[in-house]
């Protein structure tokens, strides 16, 4: 994957960019415009954290060691697949404009939900794995506990940050398609699409 500059001013741009879900102007383009800033700043934030978890897994190569060294150096793996995948996304979508039409709108938003319920239950995995390595660790003549520990723990918060951020992001699509979902029904009963 090759990284662009726009990767990088996008990292610094879409922290500080306000939402203003509650802002209406004309529904079906506020609801493209609100849709694509919820993504843009759900890719910004998992993009911060990669590079933070990249950071910590540099700097345990030098300063720590046991189960703090393997704490950061899982961190870091995570941030490299992670950093990957939100890259990724930004190429598929940062300058996808959709399709007109109320109905290829639903379909966007229910494609959206799916896939973040989806990442809601692998998240709660990564929780209840991580958890199942940590106390794996404790076992009776179990080798490598450090790396157990500091590998648990590490799945286990990256797992509990995933997940708030994703039903942190679940929400904000829900408010955005509930604000245009009665004008998006009046368009499609005008056309004769059911729902």
């Amino acid at each position: 994957m090759k990284l662009k500059w726009q990767h990088f001013r996008f990292l610094f741009t879409e922290l500080q960019r306000p939402l203003q879900l509650d802002i209406t102007h004309d529904e079906l383009a506020d609801f493209d415009q609100r849709f694509r800033l919820i993504l843009r700043k759900h890719l910004s934030i998992l993009g911060w954290w990669s590079l933070l978890n990249i950071a910590g897994g540099l700097l345990a190569l030098l300063l720590l060691k046991g189960s703090a060294y393997y704490f950061c150096m899982m961190g870091m793996i995570w941030g490299l697949i992670n950093f990957a995948i939100a890259m990724a996304i930004l190429d598929h979508t940062f300058y996808r404009k959709f399709r007109r039409g109320a109905f290829e709108r639903f379909e966007s938003q229910r494609h959206v939900e799916k896939l973040m319920f989806l990442n809601i239950g692998i998240d709660s995995a990564y929780i209840f794995v991580g958890l199942f390595l940590r106390e794996h660790s404790f076992a009776c003549g179990v080798g490598h506990a450090d790396l157990w520990l500091g590998f648990g723990w590490a799945v286990v918060v990256q797992g509990l940050f995933l997940l708030m951020q994703d039903i942190l992001v679940y929400r904000l699509h829900r408010k955005n398609f509930k604000k245009a979902q009665p004008f998006l029904e009046k368009e499609l009963g005008n056309r004769g699409h059911p729902l």
